[in-house]
C-alpha cells in the first residue's frame, strides 16, 4: 500500500475525498489528513509518505508552497493539486513543480480515481525498476563468484578475461599472490539444533569477508556455504600474521573455529590456478592434519593425502553397494576404508572423520530420493552417536549397522508394488521440466480431484508432488552442468525456472551450493 495525506482547508471537501474515493482498491492507504498546511509539513518532515493530495489555494501557506517544502524532503513525492481556479498562472506553477495530476473543483470522482491510478502505475514502475536494480546487484554477485572461480580454475582464457574486465568493475591485478581457502569447522554440527531464523554458517561467512575487506586482505569469493576463496594480495612474509588474525576474529566473535590453507606464491594471474590447487589439497587434508589451524605448503605428508583420496573412493563404492543391496560388498568396502584409516585414531580425528561420513551419506541420501522426514531424523539420530564416538572400532560398528539400515530401506522401498500410474506421471513430468507444473493439471490429466491426487502420490511415492518436481528439476539441472556446452541460464530456462536468481537459491537449497559452485567441483 502506498502512503498519502489530504490537505484541503475546507472540510466538507477533506471528508469528501476521504470517504467517496475507494482508496483501498487502488493500494492507497491515506496517513494523515488535514486542513491546516502548515500541520501537515511538519508531518511530512517527520514520516516517509509516497502521495500529497492537496487544495492550492489555503491562508497562511498555499498548495503550491506545501508542494515546494515537501519536494525538498522527497525528491521522488507523487503531488496531485486540486484547485478552485481556473486560473493559468496556477497551473503553470503545479507544471513546474512537475506535478502528477491537477484536478479543478467541483471534484469528479472519476477523474480522480483515474488520476490515481495513474499515479500508482508510476510508483509501481519506480519500484519494480529499483527491484530490478536489486537484482542487477544479486546478478553481479553471482557473476563475479563464478568468474573468480573459472579464473583460479584456469578455464578462462586471456581474451575472455578482458572482455569480463571491460563489463564488470571487477579489479583483479595480481603481480605475486597466494591462492587461500578459508572452511568453517564443525559446520554439520553448527546446523544442527538451530534455529530457521539464526544460520551459523552465513553469520560466520559474513564476519571472515568483513575482517577480509576490513584489513585490504584482496579479492574474496564464495566456493561453497562454508568455504570462501581469496586471492591474497599481500606481502609473502605476512601472510600468516594476517591469515593468524582472521583465525583469531572467527574464534573471538565467531562463536566457532575456522582452518584455513593456502598455496605458493605465483606471478601473474595464469599461475592462480597452481596456488588455488594446492590450497585444495592441502584443505582437504585437514580431516588428518586438524582444525582450527593455517595449513601452510609442505604441511601434510603425501601419506595424509593419498589418504583423503583413498578415503572419498571407497565411500562412492560404498554408497552403490548400499542402493544395490549388495551387503558383502558394503562389509568389503568398511573394511579396506578403515585399514585406510587406520593409524589415525585419535578422538580429536575420530570425530572429523566421523562428521565428513555422515555429510557424504547425507548427501548420497538426498540424491536417492530419500524424504526430508527420514532424511532429517537419520541425520539427527547420525550426529548424537557421533557424540559417543571414541575410537575408530566404534565408527566401523556404527557404520556398517547404518549402512545395512540404509541399504535394507532402500531395497525394501524399491519392492513396494508399483503404482500403475506412476510411470506415464514420471514420463509426463520428465518431458515437461521446462513448463509450469502443477499439481492441478497434473490431477485434472489423470482424472483426479488436485487433493485426491496429491494423497494419493505422496501415499505412494513417500513425497508431495510439488517436493517430487523440484527433485527432477534439480536432477535435470545437476545431470546438465556436468556439460560445459550449457550455460547455466540456459540450464536454468530447460528445467523450468525463467529466474536465474531463484534457481540459484533452489539449486543451494537442494545440494549446498550454487549451481556455479557445483560445475566447479564437478
Amino acid at each position: 500500500m502506498y502512503k498519502a495525506i489530504l490537505v484541503d482547508d475546507e472540510n466538507f471537501d477533506l471528508i469528501g475525498m476521504q470517504q467517496l474515493i475507494p482508496w483501498s482498491s487502488l493500494q492507497i492507504e491515506i496517513v494523515y489528513s488535514s486542513t491546516k498546511p502548515l500541520a501537515a509539513l511538519s508531518y511530512i518532515q517527520d514520516h516517509e509518505i509516497d502521495i500529497l493530495i492537496t487544495d492550492i489555494k489555503m491562508p497562511v501557506m498555499s498548495g503550491l508552497e506545501l508542494a515546494k517544502a515537501a519536494l525538498q524532503k522527497n525528491a521522488d513525492l507523487k503531488v496531485m493539486f486540486i484547485s478552485g481556479y481556473q486560473d493559468f498562472e496556477y497551473a503553470k506553477q503545479a507544471l513546474q513543480l512537475k506535478a502528477d495530476g491537477y484536478i479543478l473543483k467541483p471534484v469528479d470522482d472519476d477523474e480522480v480515481i483515474e488520476t490515481l491510478k495513474r499515479v500508482v502505475a508510476a510508483l509501481d514502475e519506480r519500484a519494480r525498476l529499483e527491484k530490478g536494480k536489486d537484482m542487477n546487484l544479486e546478478s553481479f554477485e553471482f557473476v563475479k563468484h563464478n568468474f573468480l572461480l573459472h579464473l583460479m580454475e584456469g578455464t578462462i582464457d586471456e581474451e575472455t578475461l578482458h572482455a569480463f574486465m571491460r563489463k564488470y568493475p571487477v579489479e583483479v591485478s595480481v603481480d605475486r599472490a597466494h591462492a587461500v581457502i578459508i572452511e568453517m569447522d564443525d559446520a554439520a554440527r553448527m546446523m544442527q539444533g538451530n534455529q530457521a531464523e539464526f544460520d551459523p554458517i552465513t553469520a560466520t561467512a559474513r564476519l571472515v569477508v568483513s575482517y577480509i575487506e576490513s584489513y585490504g586482505l584482496g579479492l574474496w569469493y564464495r566456493l561453497s556455504p562454508t568455504r570462501i576463496g581469496l586471492i591474497y594480495s599481500g606481502d609473502s612474509e605476512h601472510i600468516e600474521r594476517d591469515l593468524g588474525g582472521l583465525l583469531n576474529e572467527v574464534r573471538s566473535n565467531g562463536g566457532t573455529t575456522a582452518t584455513v590453507s593456502y598455496g605458493q606464491a605465483v606471478s601473474g594471474i595464469p599461475m592462480l590456478p597452481a596456488s588455488f590447487k594446492e590450497a585444495r589439497e592441502l584443505i582437504d587434508c585437514k580431516m588428518f592434519i586438524g582444525k582450527n589451524r593455517i595449513i601452510s605448503p609442505g604441511a601434510s605428508q603425501s601419506a595424509g593425502m593419498r589418504n583423503a583420496k583413498d578415503m572419498n573412493a571407497i565411500l562412492d563404492q560404498l554408497f552403490k553397494a548400499i542402493s544395490s543391496y549388495a551387503l558383502v560388498v558394503v562389509c568389503d568396502c568398511i573394511e579396506d576404508l578403515f585399514e585406510s584409516v587406520r593409524s589415525y585414531a585419535e578422538p580429536v580425528k575420530v570425530y572429523h572423520f566421523s562428521t565428513h561420513i555422515i555429510s557424504r551419506l547425507e548427501g548420497y541420501l538426498s540424491d536417492a530420493g530419500t524424504s526430508s522426514d527420514v532424511l532429517a531424523n537419520w541425520k539427527d539420530n547420525g550426529f548424537a552417536a557421533v557424540q559417543q564416538f571414541e575410537t575408530i572400532d566404534d565408527i566401523k560398528s556404527w557404520l556398517r549397522r547404518t549402512a545395512f539400515e540404509l541399504s535394507e530401506m532402500l531395497y525394501m522401498r524399491n519392492q513396494k508394488p508399483v503404482w500403475r500410474l506412476y510411470s506415464d506421471i514420471e514420463e509426463y513430468v520428465a518431458e515437461n521440466l521446462a513448463s509450469d507444473i502443477t499439481l492441478k493439471d497434473m490431477a485434472s490429466r489423470f482424472s483426479y480431484s488436485p487433493n485426491h491426487f496429491g494423497v494419493l502420490f505422496k501415499e505412494q511415492v513417500g513425497i508431495s508432488f510439488n517436493d517430487y518436481v523440484v527433485s527432477k528439476r534439480m536432477a535435470k539441472a545437476k545431470e546438465m552442468l556436468q556439460q560445459p556446452q550449457y550455460k547455466i541460464y540456459e540450464i536454468a530456462d530447460q528445467v523450468g525456472y525463467k529466474s536465474l536468481t531463484y534457481f540459484s537459491r533452489m539449486f543451494k537449497e537442494a545440494f549446498g551450493m550454487t549451481p556455479g559452485d557445483y560445475r566447479k567441483q564437478s
